[in-house]
């Protein structure tokens, strides 16, 4: 668990996450999202893609275990998460997510990072910045 005392601005977390079938199943289980554009084939490809669409918030539940349990690691409130999609990415893409801190402010605990996350074709899928609150000690 790192400590806002233990990160610098600049500091950057990378890491790369295969999106399986099933990781994309279990996702449309949990959210109950069916829609057809994340699971029919046809649709996907009659809307102009070449297969079933990942879903946006699969990034964001990824994030959510990365901020938890990587970077910063569990010492950390998440307070704000701004969120954009500007491409696609499909099951069997291996997204790079990198985390890069931005500002760090002692006296109120907060550190702001933006996140990017790449597709194969090193394409945008997600862009945000978030906001943490993130412990002085380990206590």
């Amino acid at each position: 668990m790192k400590l806002i005392t233990d990160i610098s601005v600049g500091d950057t977390y990378l890491e790369s996450i295969l999106i399986t079938q099933d990781l994309h199943n279990d996702f449309a289980t949990l959210s109950g999202d069916d829609s057809p554009i994340h699971t029919s084939i046809e649709f996907a490809k009659r809307n102009g893609y070449k297969d079933c669409l990942g879903y946006a918030f699969l990034i964001t539940t990824l994030l959510s275990k990365l901020y938890g349990t990587k970077f910063p690691g569990g010492s950390e409130l998440c307070l704000k998460q701004d969120c954009s999609f500007p491409s696609p990415y499909f099951v069997g893409d291996i997204l790079e997510f990198t985390i890069t801190v931005k500002s760090i402010n002692i006296p109120l605990k907060l550190l702001t990072a933006t996140t990017v996350v790449l597709n194969n074709s090193k394409n945008i899928v997600f862009r945000g910045d978030v906001t943490f609150q993130l412990k002085l000690v380990n206590k």
